[in-house]
């Protein structure tokens, strides 16, 4: 495989960029790096500079990417919303690798999303329809014609294409055009999404001013889609992830005695479903890494010599501090977390319980697995998303807490503490625990 390379000295952002693209058996391996991963090393370079890992980069991987890097929440804990600025951003990149790439990938992505993009990005106008807003004596009919003419706009056959973001115009209007001259009927179906989604919005709002939420309809299709898969990684949506800690906070969810609640009964369902992942395996926690310490890549020749690189460099897992306890915490090996010895009766009947019950040790893990994804996902740290090791410390402290107040005696006895353990799941220890303590803020 001919190696890509840059005529640049390295530089502090460049640097491991350079080290991937110097091997050309480090190239072929990026091409089998889990979505995910590959992601985080996108992030880890930064975006601008990573056009040829992007170009590298298979249709299925970045949607994958996009499932993380498109979508933000305004607050810790708050929803997801997809960001057309970023959409452009990667278009931008995109072109590094040519125009014939930039079709390619405008094809294979899902329509839906790339519609989502350009509405967001381009207001779809019907001309028929724009002529009879602009009708003589209409009182605001000589406003909207000053707006329109001090917007940057082109015309597509009976559409109208306004600019929503002028930054990003140029490169929006050059990929359509591209489009068009390959996939005409593609482009057309896509415009036709975004002009219905405008006019109707415009028909039942009375103006052409207050175009802001046409987009809704579209973008929770999309964003439903994004869930779908995201969940069959294990990821927990802000939404449930709010609902259940409500419903913890408030001693209900679980029924009169303390069972399991329905939120956390259909997640679990959901990873027991076979289902086809697009990382490929079998579904496991996507916020948190897995347990099992899987290298990102193949385990032998450059692939293992990339995983080595991708850990060396932080891309793979947590950094810092947080990686001794999850590694204690799937190993049984409690002592290894002693710098974050937070809940030590907890963790004690952890190991016990893998010297014990192997196979319900499992499941306790993966339900602590759980449970630090749905405070990363609605909890909040300081006003701000929580750490990997934040939330890891937090569940550990509030299922001992839990573990504790169901016992309804103090001290309890480490066979105390391991029979509680086989008898309850980790999430109803957490819920108990946090009514106990008050809520985690």
């Amino acid at each position: 495989m001919t190696s890509l390379r840059r005529s640049q000295a390295p530089t502090s952002t460049t640097d491991l960029l350079l080290r991937i693209l110097e091997r050309p058996g480090l190239v072929a391996a990026v091409r089998e790096l889990p979505g995910a991963v590959l992601g985080r090393l996108i992030d880890r370079i930064g975006l601008e500079d990573a056009g040829e890992l992007v170009a590298l980069a298979s249709t299925q991987q970045l949607e994958r990417v996009f499932d993380d890097d498109l979508w933000r929440a305004q607050r810790a804990g708050g929803d997801e919303t997809f960001r057309p600025e970023r959409f452009a951003l990667w278009l931008r990149v995109m072109f590094e690798a040519g125009d014939e790439a930039v079709v390619r990938r405008l094809c294979e992505l899902p329509e839906e999303l790339v519609a989502l993009a350009v509405h967001r990005l381009v207001l779809v106008m019907d001309e028929d329809v724009l002529e009879e807003l602009l009708r003589p004596g209409d009182e605001e009919s000589e406003d909207l014609q000053r707006a329109l003419e001090d917007s940057t706009f082109e015309e597509w056959e009976e559409f109208r294409l306004i600019a929503r973001d002028p930054d990003a115009w140029e490169d929006v209007w050059n990929a359509l055009l591209l489009l068009d001259r390959d996939h005409h009927d593609r482009l057309r179906d896509i415009l036709q999404r975004c002009c219905d989604m405008a006019t109707e919005f415009i028909s039942g709002q009375g103006g052409l001013f207050q175009v802001l939420t046409s987009d809704e309809m579209l973008e929770s299709d999309v964003a439903a889609a994004r869930e779908d898969r995201r969940g069959a990684e294990g990821f927990v949506s802000p939404a449930d992830a709010r609902a259940f800690l409500q419903l913890a906070r408030q001693g209900e969810g679980g029924g009169a005695t303390e069972d399991r609640d329905p939120l956390t009964r259909a997640y679990f369902r959901g990873l027991a479903t076979p289902q086809a992942s697009p990382e490929g395996g079998a579904a496991r926690a996507g916020v948190v890494p897995p347990f099992e310490g899987a290298p990102p890549a193949a385990a032998s020749g450059e692939g293992s010599e990339l995983a080595a690189l991708l850990r060396e460099e932080e891309v793979s897992g947590p950094a810092g501090a947080g990686v001794s306890l999850l590694a204690a915490l799937g190993s049984g090996d409690v002592s290894a977390g002693d710098a974050h010895h937070v809940a030590p009766l907890f963790e004690r009947a952890l190991g016990d319980l893998r010297r014990r019950d192997p196979e319900r040790f499992a499941e306790r893990v993966r339900e602590v697995g759980y449970l630090v994804n749905v405070w990363i996902a609605g909890g909040a740290t300081g006003g701000r998303r929580p750490r990997p090791v934040e939330a890891l410390e937090l569940v550990l402290a509030t299922c001992e807490a839990g573990m504790k107040a169901q016992a309804g005696a103090s001290p309890v006895r480490p066979e105390e503490a391991l029979a509680l353990l086989i008898r309850w799941p980790a999430d109803v220890l957490f819920r108990r625990g946090l009514r106990s303590t008050g809520g985690a803020s």
